[in-house]
């Protein structure tokens, strides 16, 4: 099966992660007094998500499927994600 890419919506998704990746850095570093400790990881854990649902989507080409392995990549990435910051969450919140 050959499937046809649009090299123009991937040049897009190509800005957008890099777009997020800068968001990413410039919330780590210049918001870091200014939110609560427990929104910053928040917003960033919400970006990283977005990225990984492009590159899922986009560079491994799910987006047309209706193959279970799509939100299966998603909510794995999720999943880990939450793991990571259980613990910088819950020492925010109960400080």
């Amino acid at each position: 099966m050959k499937f046809h890419r649009d090299e123009t919506a991937l040049t897009q998704t190509f800005a957008l992660l890099v777009l997020l990746t800068a968001g990413v850095l410039a919330s780590s570093w210049y918001l870091t007094g200014a939110m609560p400790k427990y929104l910053l990881p928040a917003l960033i854990a919400s970006m990283i998500v977005a990225k990984v649902r492009l590159v899922v989507l986009d560079f491994l080409d799910l987006r047309r499927s209706r193959s279970p392995i799509g939100p299966a990549l998603i909510a794995w990435a999720a999943a880990i994600l939450l793991l990571a910051l259980a613990r910088p969450l819950v020492l925010a919140v109960w400080q």
